[in-house]
C-alpha cells in the first residue's frame, strides 16, 4: 500500500520515428516488408519481428508482475468512477429535459412581451413628438421675443433647431405644414432684420460715429445739436457691460458656447466700437446658423453703392441744416466728412469680412468667396463720381453740348456723359434687358451684366440689379435707374452746381484719391477709376471746353473787335487794380485770363504744363495783335505813308543812341524799381544817380545835334507827323498797357520758378512728377514779357521822337516858306509867329494827353531836352533869313519866350536853353564891332558857324559890303574863338 499510485500516461503523445517506439517500429516493419523484393528478406524480417515480440512480451510480463499491487488498487477505483460518471449523465439528461420544457414555455410568452414592448416604445415616441410639437408652437413667440431684445443668436438657433426638427423627424407630419411655412417665413424675416441691423451697424453707425468725431474736432464750424448723444458717463454698469462684451467676443473667437455670449440688455452702455464689433460678430454668426452666409455676402456686395449713396444723402442733409452752409466752400467740408465716413465704413467692412471668414470655416460654407476692400473702394469711387457729377454740373454741360450739336440722348442717367458713345443700331434686339445693370450695350454675353455693373456702378440701383437677377423685368431703359435717389440728390445740394468747383476741391480730392489707391494697392501707372474720372473731366471738359475755350474766345474777340484798342478801363477798375493811369480794356482782359491761369496752376498743379501751353499761345496771339495795333496806330492809312518819328526809330543808330542816354537808363531803372515795389505813384521818380545840370545840358545838346544832323534838307511835311492828339493818346495808352502787361507776365514767369506749395504733399506721385514747370516754358514766357516790354519801349520812344519831329515841322518850314516864315505883318507884331502858336498849343495838348495817360516820369522823359532842340532850331532859322531888322528880332524873341513859357509849364522848370536863342537874336541887333566886344566880355555861347552867320546878318543890316572888312571881322572872330574859351554851353 506504500507504493505510489499509478500515473496516467499523458495524452496526445506522438511517437517518434525511432525503432524502439511501438508505432514507429510497426511503421518501419511495414515499410521493410513493402520494399523487400525476395522472400528471404521477408523471412529475415519476420524472424527479427518475432524476436522483438518475444522480447516485448517478456518485458510486459515483468512489468505486470512488478506492478501487480498497483493494478489491484486501480481497478476498483476505475469501477467506482465509471459508476459516478453514469449517474452524472443521467442527471444532466434530466436537466436538459427541464430546460427544454422552460424553453417551450418562454417561447409561448415572447410574442406577447414583444407586442407590449413595441407599444411602450411607440407611446414614448409619441410623447416626445407631442413635446417637440408643443415646443415648436412656442418658437414663433420666442423668436419675436428674442428679436425684440436683439438676442439674434437665440432667435437664430431657435428657428434653425425648429426647422431642423420639422424637416427631420417631423417631416412626414402633414399637420405641421402651416407651422413649417410660418417658420420659413419668420426665418426669412429674421434674415432681413439681421441684414438691416448689419447695414445699420456697418454704414449708419460707422458714418454717424465719423460725423460725430468730425463735429467734435470742428465744433466751432458745425452746430453741436447734431452731435451724437452717447453719454460720457463712466458708471459701474457701463464698465461691467463693456467687460462682459469683451469676454463674449473672446469666447466667440474661441468657439465656446455662443448662446452664452448674448448678455447685452442695454446697448447704450456699450462703447460704439465694442458695440459694433459685438453686433457684427453676433449677426454674422446668426447668418451662419441660418445658412444665409452666401446670400448675405452677395446682398452686401451688391448694396454697397446704394448704402454709400444713402450715407452721402444723409450727411448732405445734416450739413444743410447745420452752420456749415455759412462756410466759403461747403462742398470741401462735405467731401472731407464723406471720405472720413467711407474710411470708417471700410474699417467696419474689414471687421465684417474677418467674421465672415471665421464663420465660413466654422460652418463649412460652400459658395461665393467674400468680397474684399477693393470691391468696396471701387463702389465708393463710383459714389464719389456721382457726387462730383452733380456738383460739377456735368449733366447740364452734356445736355448743352448735345443741344448744340443736335444729338439727342437720354439725360436721366448722369453717368451717360462719361460713357463711350456708340452708334445706335437700326436692328431690333430679340431680347430686352430692361433692368440689367448695363443698359444700352450692344455686345457682351449672358455673364456680362454683373461685370458691367462693377465697372459702371453708378448706372443702376441695387434694387434693380436684384430684381433683374430674380427674373424681374421693367419698362424702358436708363430712365428707370435711380428715380427716387436722383430726385432727392437734386433737392439735397449743399451748394450751387458749378464747373469751377473742381479748382477748390482738386487738391484735397487728390489726397483722398492717393489714399484710395494705397488702399487698393494700385500699381504705378495704373490709377484708380476716380483718378481717371477727375483727370478726364479736367482735360476734356473743364480745360478744353472751359478755360481753354475762354482763352480762344478772348483771342478771337480781340482780333475781330476794332475798338478794342480804344476802349480803356473805368475808374473803378483802375482803383481795383491800384493804377494811376488808364489801361486798355483788352490788356486787362488778357491779364485777367493770365491771372485765372495762374490761379488754376495754383489749384490744379498737375496740369500746369497744359495750362502754360495755352497761356503761351494766348500771349503769342496777343503779341501779334498788339504789334498789329501799333502798326495800325502809327501807320493807319497805307504802307506808303511815312511817319518821320517811326522811321527815325527804325534807324538802329538813332535807337541805340537814345537807349544809351542817361535819361533813358534812369527811366528804365526807376521803372524796374517800381515793378519790384509793385507801386505806380505820381511823382515818385528819383534817378538812380543824380545828374548835374551841366551833364543834363550836354546830354540834351547831344540829342539835339544828333536829331538835327539826321533831319536832312527836305524838312518834315504835315503827312509825316501824327496830327491827331487822339492817336498820340492811343499810343501812350498802348505804351502804358504794354509795360504794365509785360510786368505782369514777367511776375507770372518768375512765380513759376518758385516751388509750388499748395497742398502738393497730398497729391499722387505721378502728379508730383509733372508739377515742376519746364525751363523751356518759363523761358518762352520770359521772352514774351521782354517782347511786350520792347513794344512798350518802342511806343515811348516814338512819342519821344514825335514831339521833336513836330518841333521840326512847326519851327523849321520848307524852303518855300523859309524866307518869310518868321516875318509877319505889322498887325500881329506883338504876337509870336503863327507856327509857334500852333506848336505851343500842340505841346500843351500833348502834355495834357500824356499827363492823363502816362506816368509822370515818362512824360518828363518825353519833354525833357525839348527846349535845347527848340533853341537850336530857332537859332538855325537865322540861316534862312535874307535880312535882319528890329521887328524880326523881336518876333524871334517872342517865339523863344512863348516856347519857354509853354515848356516851363510842362516841365515845371525854367528852360534856360531858350534864353540862348533869345540872346542870339539880341546879338543880331548889334553892329559887328559890338558883337565882337560882347564876345570878348561875356565869352562865347554859340558855335563858330552861328557867330559867322550873326556877323553876316549884322553886316547886312549895317549895309557893309566891303569884302576886306568882312574878312577882317571873320578873322577877329576866329582870333577871339581861338584865344578865349567859350563860356556856357554852345547850342
Amino acid at each position: 500500500m506504500d507504493a505510489p499510485p499509478p500515473t496516467k500516461p499523458p495524452r496526445g503523445v506522438k511517437y517518434g520515428k525511432d525503432e524502439s517506439a511501438g508505432c514507429g517500429f510497426l511503421v518501419n516493419v511495414i515499410k521493410s516488408l513493402g520494399f523487400s523484393e525476395t522472400t528471404e528478406e521477408r523471412q529475415k524480417e519476420k524472424l527479427k519481428i518475432e524476436q522483438e515480440f518475444k522480447r516485448s512480451d517478456l518485458r510486459l510480463n515483468e512489468l505486470v508482475s512488478r506492478h501487480d499491487q498497483q493494478l489491484t488498487i486501480v481497478l476498483p477505483l476505475f469501477s467506482q468512477v465509471s459508476t459516478e460518471v453514469t449517474a452524472s449523465r443521467e442527471r444532466i439528461h434530466a436537466v436538459k429535459e427541464n430546460l427544454g420544457a422552460c424553453k417551450r414555455l418562454l417561447q409561448c410568452r415572447r410574442d406577447e412581451l414583444k407586442k407590449m414592448w413595441t407599444d411602450a416604445v411607440q407611446h414614448k415616441y409619441v410623447l416626445e413628438m407631442l413635446e417637440q410639437i408643443q415646443e415648436l408652437r412656442k418658437v414663433p413667440q420666442r423668436v419675436v421675443s428674442y428679436t425684440a431684445k436683439r438676442q439674434y443668436l437665440h432667435a437664430s438657433k431657435a428657428l434653425t433647431d425648429a426647422l431642423a426638427t420639422l424637416n427631420g423627424p417631423l417631416q412626414a407630419v402633414e399637420g405641421l405644414s402651416d407651422l413649417r411655412a410660418d417658420l420659413q417665413t419668420r426665418r426669412q424675416q429674421l434674415y432681413q432684420r439681421l441684414h438691416e441691423e448689419l447695414v445699420t451697424q456697418v454704414y449708419t453707425n460707422s458714418a454717424n460715429e465719423a460725423f460725430s468725431s468730425f463735429q467734435r474736432t470742428n465744433s466751432s464750424r458745425l452746430n453741436s445739436s447734431f452731435t451724437r448723444g452717447i453719454g460720457a458717463r463712466r458708471s459701474t454698469d457701463r464698465i461691467e457691460a463693456n467687460a462682459r462684451v469683451r469676454k463674449a467676443l473672446a469666447e466667440m473667437a474661441q468657439c465656446f458656447d455662443i448662446e452664452k455670449a448674448e448678455i447685452i440688455e442695454d446697448a447704450d452702455l456699450i462703447y460704439p466700437e465694442l458695440s459694433m464689433s459685438y453686433f457684427v460678430a453676433i449677426i454674422v454668426e446668426s447668418f451662419g446658423m441660418l445658412h444665409k452666409v452666401p446670400d448675405s455676402l452677395e446682398t452686401l456686395r451688391v448694396q454697397i453703392q446704394t448704402e454709400l449713396l444713402n450715407v452721402v444723402r444723409h450727411t448732405t442733409h445734416q450739413l444743410s441744416l447745420s452752420a456749415a452752409t455759412g462756410e466759403s466752400n461747403p462742398l470741401l467740408m462735405l467731401l472731407e466728412i464723406i471720405f472720413k465716413q467711407f474710411k470708417a465704413i471700410a474699417k467696419t467692412h474689414t471687421l465684417l469680412l474677418k467674421n465672415y471668414l471665421s464663420v465660413g470655416q466654422k460652418y463649412s460654407v460652400v459658395g461665393p468667396q467674400p468680397y474684399d476692400l477693393t470691391d468696396f473702394w471701387a463702389q465708393a469711387q463710383s459714389v464719389l463720381q456721382l457726387l462730383l457729377t452733380d456738383y460739377l454740373d456735368i449733366q447740364n454741360a452734356a445736355s448743352d453740348e448735345s443741344a448744340q450739336t443736335g444729338f439727342t440722348e437720354p439725360t436721366s442717367n448722369i453717368n451717360s456723359f462719361f460713357l463711350r458713345r456708340k452708334v445706335p443700331s437700326t436692328k431690333r434686339s430679340m431680347f430686352k434687358f430692361d433692368k440689367s445693370s448695363h443698359v444700352g450695350s450692344s455686345t457682351g454675353g449672358s455673364n456680362e451684366p454683373f461685370k458691367e455693373h462693377r465697372r459702371n456702378a453708378s448706372d443702376a440701383s441695387v434694387d434693380d440689379n436684384l430684381s433683374a437677377q430674380l427674373g424681374g423685368s421693367g419698362k424702358g431703359s436708363t430712365s428707370g435707374l435711380f428715380p427716387h435717389e436722383k430726385k432727392q440728390r437734386e433737392k439735397l445740394m449743399i451748394c450751387t452746381p458749378d464747373q469751377n468747383i473742381i479748382t477748390k476741391v482738386y487738391l484735397p480730392l487728390m489726397g483722398y484719391i492717393k489714399e484710395i489707391e494705397n488702399f487698393m494697392k494700385c500699381k504705378p501707372g495704373q490709377p484708380c477709376s476716380l483718378h481717371d474720372f477727375v483727370d478726364n473731366y479736367i482735360k476734356d471738359s473743364f480745360l478744353s471746353k472751359g478755360h481753354n475755350r475762354n482763352l480762344q474766345l478772348t483771342i478771337e474777340a480781340l482780333s475781330k473787335n476794332q475798338d478794342a484798342w480804344r476802349t480803356i478801363i473805368s475808374p473803378e477798375e483802375m482803383k481795383a487794380l491800384n493804377l494811376s493811369r488808364p489801361l486798355l480794356q483788352s490788356t486787362v482782359m488778357v491779364e485777367r485770363r493770365l491771372m485765372e491761369t495762374k490761379s488754376l496752376i495754383h489749384d490744379l498743379p498737375c496740369y500746369s504744363e497744359d495750362l502754360l501751353k495755352m497761356v503761351c499761345a494766348l500771349l503769342k496771339a496777343y503779341r501779334e495783335i498788339c504789334q498789329g495795333a501799333y502798326r495800325g496806330i502809327v501807320q493807319p492809312d497805307s504802307e506808303d505813308k511815312r511817319i518821320y518819328s517811326v522811321a527815325w526809330l527804325k534807324d538802329e543808330d538813332i535807337s541805340r543812341f537814345l537807349k544809351t542816354l542817361p535819361n533813358w537808363t534812369d527811366l528804365k531803372t526807376s521803372s524796374q524799381r517800381s515793378r519790384n515795389n509793385r507801386r505806380l505813384q505820381r511823382g515818385s521818380f528819383e534817378p538812380s544817380e543824380e545828374e548835374s545840370p551841366l551833364q543834363v545840358q550836354q546830354r540834351n545838346i547831344r540829342e539835339a545835334e544828333m536829331l538835327t544832323s539826321n533831319l536832312g534838307e527836305g524838312g518834315i511835311t504835315q503827312q509825316e507827323i501824327l496830327v491827331e492828339i487822339s492817336v498820340l493818346k492811343e499810343l501812350a495808352i498802348l505804351q502804358e498797357s504794354m509795360e504794365w502787361f509785360s510786368c505782369r507776365v514777367s511776375e507770372f514767369a518768375n512765380d513759376l520758378r518758385r516751388p509750388m506749395v499748395n497742398g502738393l504733399n497730398s497729391v499722387s506721385a505721378e502728379c508730383s512728377a509733372d508739377i515742376a514747370v519746364k525751363d523751356g516754358t518759363i523761358k518762352v514766357m520770359t521772352n514774351l514779357a521782354l517782347e511786350f516790354d520792347e513794344l512798350a519801349n518802342t511806343c515811348l520812344l516814338v512819342l519821344h521822337l514825335e514831339v521833336r519831329v513836330q518841333c521840326f515841322h512847326y519851327l523849321r518850314s520848307k524852303s518855300s516858306v523859309r524866307t518869310n516864315s518868321y516875318v509877319g505883318s505889322k498887325d500881329d507884331i506883338l504876337e509870336p509867329d503863327r507856327q509857334v502858336q500852333v506848336l505851343t498849343k500842340r505841346l500843351s495838348e500833348m502834355d495834357e494827353a500824356f499827363s492823363a495817360t502816362l506816368h509822370p516820369r515818362k512824360t518828363r522823359y518825353i519833354f525833357e531836352g525839348l527846349a535845347h532842340l527848340a533853341s537850336r532850331i530857332l537859332i538855325q532859322a537865322s540861316n534862312y533869313l535874307e535880312h535882319i531888322d528890329q521887328i524880326t528880332v523881336q518876333r524871334m524873341c517872342r517865339n523863344s519866350i512863348a516856347l519857354q513859357q509853354t515848356l516851363s509849364n510842362i516841365t515845371a522848370s525854367r528852360e534856360v536853353a531858350l534864353d540862348q536863342a533869345k540872346n542870339f537874336y539880341e546879338l543880331l541887333c548889334m553892329e559887328p564891332d559890338e558883337i565882337l566886344n560882347a564876345l570878348l566880355e561875356r565869352g562865347t555861347q554859340f558855335s563858330e558857324m552861328q557867330l559867322l552867320n550873326a556877323l553876316h546878318l549884322s553886316c547886312k543890316a549895317c549895309s557893309i559890303t566891303d569884302a576886306n572888312l568882312l574878312a577882317s571881322y571873320q578873322q577877329k572872330l576866329s582870333d577871339i574863338l581861338g584865344a578865349k574859351p567859350s563860356k556856357g554851353v554852345v547850342v
